[in-house]
């Protein structure tokens, strides 16, 4: 696969191997140093396209707007869901937020542990009662 065949491309310079996340599969692949990723979308006119992307130091996630994405690195097609696996109609970025915003952990686009800061149920029944 060439860089003209497929919707977007990164190279990893280095130093460190660099994880993509692909969502909604949840799909992580490792970009060793000195290696490219590709992805090929597919999917209806209109639905076409790797979506938002979201960078951060060591990872970078990338959220699909295609029904089916192929993954590639250094021109080797890898096995994933993504390419066989078609995105139930309505499961869109804002649905996963909405899912998973308290639990950050379960996806690498969640939102920043840092920002939830919500106290168990358990911990709301103590202090509503204050058996602590």
């Amino acid at each position: 696969m060439t860089i003209v065949d497929c919707d977007w491309s990164l190279s990893n310079p280095g130093p460190d191997e660099l994880v993509v996340w692909l969502e909604p599969w949840a799909e992580e692949f490792v970009i060793p140093i000195q290696s490219n990723v590709a992805l090929k979308a597919s999917g209806d006119v209109g639905e076409c396209g790797v979506g938002d992307i979201e960078w951060a130091s060591d990872h970078v996630v990338v959220w699909a707007n295609a029904k089916t994405i192929e993954v590639f690195i250094d021109g080797q097609r890898q096995d994933s869901a993504s390419a066989i696996v078609a995105i139930p109609n309505g499961l869109s970025k804002d649905m996963l937020s909405i899912l998973f915003a308290g639990q950050p952990s379960a996806r690498l686009g969640g939102v920043d542990s840092r920002v939830v800061n919500r106290a168990s149920w358990r911990g709301c029944l103590r202090r509503l009662f204050r058996l602590n």
